[in-house]
């Protein structure tokens, strides 16, 4: 079976502030020691639950922080910026199952660690009317392919999320959330242990298919689809409503609809990377 892997950094155990995660800062190496460690323990459990062949997208921030010579052989990696951003490689089909490693809880979260929905301009994003994360939203784009999201691996609000929005998806929960700017997390090598098991039966799940006690799906929702994103700067919120289709309301709000989850995943990533133009 292929399996694919997203690998964030926010959700990965003992990281439980932004400044690590971002290139440059002097606790930046130490994070990524830790995104490895996750990424390998998912890749070492995707094997043992039957995995023949396995592809790592690096999706954190500008999407090459994994050390490539330091990633489990049997992996492929794929890393830099990229039009499919956190799904990247998934659209070329063939793939059984997806892991999510290292996620967060939403933006608007009250008690997420360094929680946010690709970019910290959001405050709140809903789909279907339902409040989302990054979990959710990728998860929208692989189910339009077929691909069901078999685990998710980050803080105890981010669980929440998935049973939620994925509650066929195993729900690794490596640290608690504090706050915004704080959790407790387990030691790197449980959380490790456990996102290796998890794996493991999310691919054997994938596997079972229908045979499963609980099977596996890829998320689909009812047609017409539409996302909100609240910004926190009306100018933000400007810029991300300035392609076709995007509608923009109230102080700082656009929304979008469609009968497409692939143009409605398109277009929020879209409104998230124009928002960013503002200075």
């Amino acid at each position: 079976m292929k399996v694919y892997i997203s690998v964030d950094m926010e959700g990965i155990a003992g990281i439980s502030h932004p400044d690590p995660t971002g290139r440059g800062d002097p606790g930046y190496a130490a994070a990524t020691e830790l995104m490895i460690g996750e990424a390998n323990a998912a890749i070492e459990g995707a094997q043992d639950g039957g995995a023949d062949e396995i592809v790592v997208n690096d999706s954190h921030g500008r999407m090459f922080n994994l050390p490539p010579a330091a990633l489990h052989p049997a992996a492929r990696l794929l890393q830099g910026q990229k039009a499919w951003s956190m799904v990247e490689g998934a659209q070329l089909g063939g793939f059984g199952v997806a892991l999510f490693v290292g996620y967060h809880a939403r933006a608007g979260d009250q008690r997420g660690t360094i929680a946010h929905t690709y970019s910290f301009a959001p405050t709140l994003t809903t789909l279907a009317g339902r409040p989302v994360g990054e979990s959710g939203l990728n998860a929208l784009a692989l189910g339009a392919w077929g691909i069901p999201v078999g685990m998710v691996a980050g803080d105890d609000v981010v669980a929440a999320e998935t049973a939620d929005w994925l509650p066929w998806a195993e729900a690794v929960v490596v640290k608690r959330a504090v706050g915004r700017h704080a959790a407790e997390s387990l030691h790197p090598t449980r959380a490790r242990e456990l996102i290796r098991a998890g794996a493991r039966r999310a691919v054997e799940r994938a596997r079972a298919g229908e045979a499963a006690e609980v099977p596996l799906r890829p998320l689909r929702l009812e047609s017409p689809l539409e996302w909100r994103a609240d910004f926190c700067h009306a100018a933000e919120a400007d810029y991300a409503a300035s392609f076709p289709g995007a509608v923009r309301e109230g102080d700082r709000t656009v929304r979008y609809r469609t009968d497409d989850p692939i143009g409605a995943y398109r277009a929020f990533v879209a409104a998230i990377r124009l928002a960013s133009l503002v200075e």
